[in-house]
């Protein structure tokens, strides 16, 4: 009555190796193919972001400027390269924080000590060096330092990350940057104010030894609006990347600054660009002017070339042995950078946000800082 089954040839239940590799090197191409498409993806949504917190911060200057009739100063004045350099108190991100949702961490610091005697030069505030014509805090300054044990919340404010202050094409990621700073250190920074250009119209290199007049100075200082920007604020940059600084100890991202503290004893101090620079300011914190405020000088520190550029010495990551990142202007130190390709975000004065090539020329870009050099400079060029 059974009907023998042995005579029907069974069907395949599983594939044989030669099938299963052949799958697996199929998926593998695909995956190749689709990766550098997924990466285009992020980096254009990371761009993005990018380009929005620079818009953000050039709201909030100008919402500054609607309330004290004047833009936020960039916390660092100058920009010299040496100690000589001038300084407020507080950095140009500091004055932000409420006009970017940040008021809870803007009232932890004070803004009401006065540190020197406008009169007599004499200094008010226990604790900080005493006043030089020749650089350090301008006499104006106002409210004690992040770091002053005085007001400690000043600190704990410091030590916020501010999503809208980082980039997030940067490699190194929003933590982690002050790794080693008394702790884990403070919350980091991507963007800059450019203060001032020194770079020479014909070598295209740093020339501190040229006239102020050949110089080219930014539109942001003390008690500057609109009108104080004579080559007007849709032509003049207020903002640029600077993306990529951390704490002088981290790696091949760390760099210290050479400008000492403003506290003659800090109970915070930090390691600046030599190990005999032991209370030194930070290039990486955007609590501390020396970080937002900077020049654009070019490599000038290089055993290479010297030429000033965008996106100086950028490969490979941590900069050639000619000019390593911790070498003052190299790379993300102190000048224009990013890790976009091609270039980097800015903010002009008018609050418009572009993408600068890093093709542009150096001078071009020096003029387009300056704010009253009467040159209108084309950053498409």
């Amino acid at each position: 009555m059974f009907k023998r089954l042995s005579s029907f040839k069974k069907g395949k239940t599983a594939f044989t190796l030669i099938e299963l590799l052949v799958v697996i090197a199929i998926i593998a191409i695909l995956i190749g193919l689709l990766l550098p498409a997924v990466q285009k993806v992020r980096e254009a949504a990371a761009r993005s972001t990018c380009q929005n917190n620079a818009k953000q911060m050039g709201l909030a200057a100008h919402n500054f400027l609607s309330t004290y009739s004047v833009f936020p100063h960039p916390g660092q004045l100058d920009s010299t390269g040496t100690a000589t350099t001038f300084y407020m108190t507080h950095s140009f991100g500091t004055q932000l924080l409420p006009y970017i949702e940040m008021e809870a961490v803007y009232k932890m610091f004070d803004h009401t000590t006065q540190i020197y005697n406008q009169t007599t030069n004499a200094t008010l505030a226990t604790g900080y060096r005493a006043y030089s014509a020749t650089g350090g805090l301008h006499l104006t300054a106002k409210g004690r330092d992040y770091a002053d044990p005085a007001h400690p919340s000043g600190w704990t404010a410091a030590q916020t990350t501010v999503k809208t202050f980082i980039c997030p094409s940067t490699p190194i990621g929003a933590t982690g940057r002050g790794a080693g700073d008394n702790g884990s250190g403070l919350g980091g920074l991507d963007y800059m104010v450019p203060v001032m250009s020194d770079v020479n119209d014909s070598t295209k290199v740093r020339d501190t030894a040229q006239p102020r007049s050949s110089m080219a100075f930014g539109m942001l200082g003390i008690d500057k609006g609109p009108l104080s920007c004579t080559d007007g604020t849709s032509n003049t940059l207020m903002i640029i990347e600077d993306a990529g600084r951390a704490y002088t100890t981290v790696g091949i991202f760390g760099s210290g600054s050479s400008r000492p503290s403003p506290l003659t004893t800090s109970p915070k101090p930090a390691i600046g660009d030599t190990a005999a620079n032991g209370n030194a300011r930070r290039v990486y914190a955007w609590a501390d002017p020396d970080a937002f405020g900077n020049g654009f000088s070019g490599p000038s520190n290089s055993t290479g070339s010297k030429v000033a550029r965008i996106n100086n010495n950028a490969t490979p990551v941590g900069g050639p042995t000619t000019c390593s990142w911790k070498t003052n202007n190299c790379g993300p130190h102190d000048e224009p950078f990013s890790f976009h390709t091609g270039g980097v975000t800015g903010v002009m004065g008018d609050g418009s946000v572009r993408f600068i090539r890093d093709s542009v020329d150096p001078v071009v870009l020096k003029y387009a800082i300056g704010a009253t050099d009467g040159q209108l400079a084309d950053l498409d060029k």
